[in-house]
């Protein structure tokens, strides 16, 4: 579509599926303080909100210091881990080699922390997106539209040229925060109806639809 040159994705649930590591990341620190573990299907909704917000959710009876513990647990627990079960979804770098093709500039923006960000951008993502920014001190996460801000800055884009793309509330409002048109995928962390409830800009169902988006 000619209307956008650049184009921000969003890392979990967007491009990259990391739905059992976390689950698994998550159940380990879980076990070792006695708490139960979750499904999948009950992490979803937890997900999207940066490490802290994670094991927030996902415990929001346990005491503030014992969640502040095991934050720091998950993160050591997955940050080695990170890569193990965790692949860019079916069709996800074909669409992005053909937007690169057709000229598209592209980043990824995540909650997830700069390491690991790093670390699965250059395993999955560094021969089709220019950089992936993940939280660090230096900017807020998501949704203040620090990173997104960032990214386009670094392209040399404005925001009337450029499209978030991402599968959350915290996206959409990401998006509306930073001032992008949003576009939603149904094949991450969210349900579709609810997607289709936040009223994105575009609702896309298939890596297909995505790539038709962009002309691709």
């Amino acid at each position: 579509m000619e209307k956008y040159k650049a184009i921000v994705f969003d890392m979990d649930g967007t491009v990259l599926d990391t739905l059992d590591e976390l689950t698994k990341s998550l159940n380990y620190v879980f076990a070792r303080h006695g708490l139960p573990s979750m499904t999948q299907k009950a992490i979803r909704p937890c997900l999207g909100f940066g490490y802290d917000g994670f094991i927030d959710k996902a415990a929001p009876q346990a005491p503030e210091a014992l969640r502040r513990m095991m934050t720091k647990e998950f993160i050591a627990y997955y940050s080695a881990r990170c890569q193990t079960t965790t692949f860019p979804y079916p069709g996800i770098p074909q669409v992005l080699g053909r937007l690169k093709a057709a000229g598209y500039h592209m980043a990824i923006v995540s909650n997830k922390g700069q390491g690991a960000v790093s670390e699965l951008h250059d395993e999955y993502f560094k021969d089709f997106v220019d950089f992936s920014l993940g939280e660090t001190p230096m900017y807020r996460k998501k949704p203040a539209p620090d990173m997104v801000w960032e990214a386009l800055k670094r392209l040399g884009c404005a925001k009337e040229d450029a499209i978030y793309v991402g599968d959350s509330e915290v996206d959409k409002q990401t998006a509306d925060n930073a001032g992008l048109d949003a576009a939603l995928v149904t094949w991450g962390f969210r349900d579709r109806d609810f997607l289709k409830s936040l009223q994105p800009t575009y609702l896309i169902d298939t890596r297909e639809e995505l790539g038709a988006l962009f002309g691709v």
